[in-house]
């Protein structure tokens, strides 16, 4: 058995056979990057500058399209309003595809950290258990998503607007 497959096996136990949440192998080449994601961050966001895992303090675009070129696969997640979900089962595949020997296994979330009620600023408290989010390093997570088939980023369900939620683990 090939060790991704493997790992999409653990991902599967973990999911318990994908309940509540898609994945799909990608080519990192549909992995869309833009320094207009900074904007978001900077003049949308109330966490920016507060967390070690977003921006000022992250990877921008143009350094995450350069270490995109150092992989060739990934698997992207994705989920509804479970950014929790998502974050958690992402490390843990990450953890578990460092264990198979993938030494550039690589983590990203959806979302700010959520971790500590306010971060230090000054080094993270929780190394092991924070990784940033695709969007505070700089990738266009719907374009991404739509590159691989995701073509819904919000829909209406029991007239609630319900987002998706998109994670990524770096593969090599």
């Amino acid at each position: 058995m090939d060790k991704i497959d493997i790992i999409w096996k653990r991902m599967l136990e973990n999911t318990n056979n994908l309940e509540n949440i898609d994945a799909k192998i990608i080519n990192t080449d549909t992995v869309v990057t833009g320094m207009w994601t900074l904007l978001k961050c900077k003049y949308g966001c109330r966490n920016y500058k507060k967390s070690l895992g977003c921006p000022p303090y992250t990877p921008n675009a143009k350094e995450m399209g350069e270490v995109l070129e150092s992989y060739s696969i990934g698997i992207l997640f994705q989920t509804k309003d479970n950014m929790n979900y998502i974050n958690n089962l992402i490390l843990d595949l990450e953890y578990f595809a460092l264990e198979l020997e993938f030494y550039k296994a690589f983590a990203l979330g959806a979302g700010r950290c959520r971790r500590c009620e306010e971060c230090n600023l000054e080094g993270c408290i929780h190394p092991t258990l924070h990784r940033p989010s695709m969007e505070a390093c700089g990738i266009d997570v719907q374009t991404t998503a739509k590159n691989n088939g995701y073509n819904k980023m919000t829909e209406i369900e029991n007239g609630k607007k319900v987002y998706y939620c998109y994670g990524l683990l770096l593969i090599d």
